[in-house]
């Protein structure tokens, strides 16, 4: 998080120098401004003050929170039209110096909106080969990254089962990230999950977000709630197999990944259907290579942003969001997700709640 707070930091220094200066303040008040924008970068900083993770902010006043989320916004929105606005004068292309800090307003305020809101119903067809004629019209609704945290907590949780329940699912599968912070904190919070509605079930796999915290305590609270758990374990339901590969440091190397996928596999009967539950969508290829034949994964939020979208990309093997084939014949969807983390919670691309309606392709 250092080399964020120095980003913003520049960014902050670089917006007072260019359309702050520029607006006719006297220099005391540029000057202001500009420690207020330097402050606004220094999240690290102020999460020590309140002793708070960074990870899931719980010890922080909510308004403290929600200033420095816009503000780490606007000085990213406002930074990069302030190089823009630069580059127009370079130019000759005179552009009013309110224009930059107006624009990254209200970019940061749209950037939180979208993040922070609840996400529709999206349906979407799932066309795989080689699927049962019995899992043909199979309803699944896939929550990616729900990361309910002290912001989105019970409130936002009850809506948003009520909103998966009246899409009248068959099976509900989570894809780990399914909350942030300490399990005292959030049993309350993620209590709701148990009202969800499936005929089929509920299952579960860990994310990366699960283990910076009290994994086992997590996992035992979504059991408690009616949610089965898929952590390393292959299981028949209905005319589907699924099989579900925990996150964690455990899986950190790619060979141990691929070890603990085939020893799932290994459980699969021949001809049967496989379809793999992972958070990282990057374990692709070789779920492919091994007879997978869909693989559901979340972690990237869909790119969340233009701007980070590349990157986000190749740290996950080019997969970012929705449909890929595979060579083999595996499909891949990486889901947009269902929410944010709090840490970064900006979003262009929108989050969704998935719901795939299985189809055969022959």
């Amino acid at each position: 998080m250092m080399p964020i707070n120095l980003f913003c930091s520049l960014l902050a220094i670089l917006v007072t120098l260019g359309p702050v200066a520029r607006l006719g303040l006297p220099r005391w008040a540029v000057a202001v401004v500009g420690v207020i924008l330097v402050g606004l970068a220094q999240q690290v900083i102020v999460h020590r003050v309140f002793r708070a993770s960074v990870m899931s902010p719980d010890g922080m006043p909510l308004w403290i929170v929600a200033v420095l989320l816009w503000g780490t916004a606007f000085l990213t929105s406002a930074g990069g039209l302030t190089i823009l606005w630069w580059a127009l004068r370079w130019c000759h292309v005179a552009i009013p110096a309110w224009a930059p800090l107006a624009l990254g307003a209200a970019m940061a305020f749209l950037f939180l909106y979208l993040g922070e809101r609840l996400p529709s119903v999206r349906e979407r067809e799932a066309v795989l080969p080689g699927l049962p004629a019995e899992a043909d019209g199979l309803r699944v609704a896939v929550l990616a990254d729900v990361h309910i945290d002290r912001w989105r907590g019970r409130d936002w949780c009850e809506r948003l089962v009520a909103r998966v329940n009246a899409a009248k699912p068959d099976l509900i599968l989570f894809t780990g990230d399914q909350a942030d912070g300490r399990i005292a904190l959030r049993r309350d919070d993620i209590a709701p999950l148990a009202k969800l509605e499936a005929p089929l079930g509920k299952y579960l796999i860990s994310g990366n977000h699960e283990h910076y915290f009290e994994t086992g305590a997590y996992l035992l609270e979504y059991e408690r709630l009616g949610i089965t758990l898929l952590e390393g374990r292959a299981r028949q339901v209905g005319p589907l197999w699924l099989l579900g590969l925990p996150d964690g440091r455990s899986l950190t190397r790619s060979d141990e990944a691929e070890r603990r996928l085939r020893g799932l596999m290994d459980q699969v009967p021949a001809g049967a259907f496989p379809v793999l539950l992972v958070h990282k969508p990057g374990i692709a290829p070789e779920a492919d290579a091994m007879g997978v034949r869909l693989q559901l994964s979340g972690h990237t939020h869909g790119g969340q942003l233009p701007i980070v979208a590349p990157i986000i990309a190749r740290y996950n093997r080019g997969f970012v969001r929705g449909w890929y084939d595979l060579p083999h014949g595996m499909r891949l969807f990486v889901a947009p997700g269902t929410g944010v983390w709090l840490g970064f919670p900006y979003r262009l691309y929108p989050s969704e709640i998935t719901l795939l309606t299985l189809r055969a392709a022959d």
